[in-house]
């Protein structure tokens, strides 16, 4: 007979992780150091769960047995979270440099997280990023000069132009950037996920030196 009542999910859930939703639920009735020991309690089976999935990962993508990831493998680990879509020569270095911040030529068990991070908000901006890059290079150089570059930068800050030395600096900082990338004296696609990054970044810096409380 099916139920009518409604299905709780911590009823469905295995071991340790169905442990860590109830001590959660619990510390909601519990006074304050029964509450925080039971918000420990629950935070410690979520990072153990969380550690078994660093090591599935591992043991599925660390064909070379080396406790890491290295490049070839982190570029099938990336190809599975995006449905099988193989990144390109420039995305895959773009990633590994990102996430190491250009200091090893392998991913660690623990900066795993951080590469999907950087995975799934490159992939979720991409098209977004590739409509900008089309409309501004008009004359389908495949890169960016810094007059081009400098009305994209104006169409992100709703209409206020950089000033040249805000171009010049975005320009130099993105072009060639990233490790396997050569300086080209233009910005590429995916020189431009690091361009526009840097561009919001300045933009709200600059909004929150001048505000006045």
């Amino acid at each position: 007979m099916p139920q009518t009542g409604p299905v709780h999910m911590s009823a469905q859930l295995p071991g340790a992780l169905h442990a860590g939703v109830k001590a959660q639920k619990k510390a909601k009735k519990a006074g304050p150091k029964r509450k925080q020991a039971l918000m420990a309690r629950g935070l410690f089976w979520k990072e153990i769960q969380r550690e078994k999935k660093l090591d599935e990962l591992l043991e599925k993508y660390d064909t070379s047995n080396t406790g890491n990831l290295l490049k070839d493998e982190l570029m099938h680990l990336l190809q599975g979270a995006a449905n099988g879509r193989k990144p390109t020569e420039e995305e895959l270095n773009f990633v590994l440099w990102s996430t190491t911040e250009g200091k090893s030529d392998r991913v660690s068990k623990h900066e795993i997280p951080k590469a999907l991070d950087l995975w799934s908000d490159y992939e979720r901006n991409l098209r977004e990023v590739e409509e900008k890059f089309d409309k501004y290079d008009t004359n389908k150089s495949g890169k960016l000069e810094k007059d081009q570059l400098k009305l994209l930068l104006t169409d992100l800050d709703e209409g206020i132009p950089p000033t040249d030395a805000e171009v010049d600096w975005v320009f130099a900082t993105a072009d060639g950037a990233v490790e396997g990338v050569t300086p080209t004296g233009g910005i590429n696609k995916t020189e431009l996920m690091l361009a526009i990054s840097l561009w919001y970044t300045h933009v709200e810096d600059k909004s929150s030196c001048c505000v006045v409380s």
